[in-house]
């Protein structure tokens, strides 16, 4: 059993569902939001980029996307 300190230095993909209970509320939530964005992940059949940039955005080089299938951010940055 690892001790509150340690659970805390341990990043949150890595938590299991009683290590995740002992923390503070917020950061429960944020664990379980974490875990259940990187299922969805690995879940994704295939990422497929869609732009969600505006022209602005895009003229100025930074592309903003996204997954279609699901969500996970494909932004990019293709420098000045």
């Amino acid at each position: 059993m690892r001790t509150l300190e340690e659970i805390r230095r341990t990043p949150y993909g890595q938590l299991t569902d009683d290590e995740i209970a002992q923390l503070d509320p917020e950061g429960q939530a944020f664990a379980r939001r974490y875990k259940a964005r990187k299922a969805r992940e690995a879940a994704c059949p295939g990422h497929e980029r869609i732009e969600t940039a505006t022209r602005e955005q895009a003229n100025r080089g930074w592309h903003v996307g996204e997954c279609k299938h699901c969500g996970k951010d494909m932004s990019y940055d293709s420098g000045d």
